[in-house]
């Protein structure tokens, strides 16, 4: 090769480096980088090993945190529920109960005042809320 075949490669280069100055920084930065960092490849090894296992350990707290917050979720509603038919229950042992009180005091009053029928039609209203249609 010639001289001047030399020093056309190098101005070809220099244009090419200056329209794709971008790759050529990057690749010295990454040159530069992997000299600096060769030597301490045990201790960067030993940062991403700890960050691991800290990650694994957040991870698993909460896992743990989750499946408490279900349990305990899933007793609160079977507590719910189980309150819920409770109630049921005695609401409907009252409204018997009530249904028969009712039924006692419709009686009475039927029997105190069946010689006067509109005696009995006011009552029943002001009482139960029963209106009396002729």
């Amino acid at each position: 090769m010639t001289w001047l075949a030399i020093i056309l490669y190098f101005k070809k280069t220099w244009v090419w480096c200056k329209h794709h100055w971008k790759i050529v920084a990057i690749g010295a930065w990454t040159l530069f980088v992997w000299a600096i960092s060769r030597k301490n490849v045990a201790a960067y090894k030993k940062v991403l090993d700890s960050t691991i296992d800290n990650y694994k350990k957040e991870i698993n707290v909460l896992e743990n945190t989750h499946n408490a917050e279900i349990t305990k979720r899933n007793e609160a509603l079977q507590k719910h529920n189980e309150a819920l038919v409770v109630l049921e229950n005695n609401y409907k042992e009252s409204l018997d109960m009530l249904t028969v009180e009712k039924r006692a005091r419709y009686l009475e009053l039927a029997m105190e005042y069946d010689n006067n029928p509109e005696a009995i039609n006011r009552l029943l209203e002001e009482e139960f809320g029963f209106k009396y249609v002729k």
